[in-house]
């Protein structure tokens, strides 16, 4: 058993979570009861991770994705009324982490990537906000994208999206969970033949094709599974409090 402020101090600290500006807070979003002994995980705040989250008898959620953000509505109302009430009414904290769980070295959504990826030394890549959050490197040896692609569907997302329009071959891969996009442009000046993300957007679709360059959506809660999981591992290992990874469901 540790305290939810014990556990929020620890994880802050670990994530770096003060090292990144952010469009959202990092850390406790919502206070529930004191003693937390039982962990559930996931990848977004909702009302589906909330109902499990209570079946596991969990006093404390983890999630990449939480309620709060700098573009939100700032009235508690309508869903966020419910899952707000939802917490404080079975006593249930919520702790969030969105950009130190994207880059972390350990447990970080790209690191991971990465990893599944067979990407060889690879390093922080991609600046956003200051910082760099993404990784790349290079594969052992240059692999055809069609038995690339069967990596990136059998270890992220079976439906990812390919936008084949770089060499035959795939040799230096740059990756960056969720919506990056716009390090799309970083990628190419860094000399990646394919860079992989979970979105998509119209533009990139002309850009790839004039600059020779794969582009795969492998999904934004595809991409983003591997940190939380992760980060639950991580506290059940050095906290000794049980954590649970739920993986709800969410096709985008």
């Amino acid at each position: 058993m540790v305290t939810i402020g014990e556990l929020a101090i620890k994880l802050f600290e670990f994530l770096d979570a003060a090292a990144v500006k952010d469009s959202c807070p990092n850390g406790l979003q919502v206070e529930g009861r004191r003693e937390i002994r039982r962990i559930v995980t996931g990848v977004s705040a909702c009302m589906e991770l909330f109902d499990a989250a209570k079946e596991k008898g969990a006093d404390a959620i983890i999630v990449h994705h939480g309620l709060f953000w700098d573009s939100g509505e700032r009235v508690i109302r309508g869903s966020m009324r419910d899952r707000v009430k939802f917490l404080l009414e079975n006593d249930i904290s919520l702790l969030a982490y969105h950009l130190p769980l994207d880059r972390h070295p350990e447990v970080g959504n790209n690191a991971l990537i990465a990893k599944a990826l067979g990407l060889a030394d690879a390093k922080l890549f991609g600046d956003y906000g200051g910082k760099p959050i993404g990784y790349s490197g290079m594969l052992a040896q240059p692999v055809p994208i069609a038995k690339f692609m069967e990596t990136v569907r059998s270890a992220i997302n079976a439906s990812a999206r390919l936008h084949e329009f770089g060499p035959a071959a795939v040799g230096k891969v740059a990756v960056c969970s969720g919506g990056c996009q716009q390090l799309f442009h970083q990628a190419i000046k860094d000399g990646a033949s394919l860079f992989l993300t979970g979105e998509d957007s119209e533009w990139i679709y002309h850009l790839a094709r004039e600059e020779n360059i794969h582009y795969v959506a492998a999904g934004h809660h595809a991409t983003e599974r591997f940190g939380p999981r992760a980060l639950g591992e991580w506290v059940e290992s050095t906290m000794g409090v049980p954590a649970e990874f739920v993986d709800i469901p969410n096709p985008l």
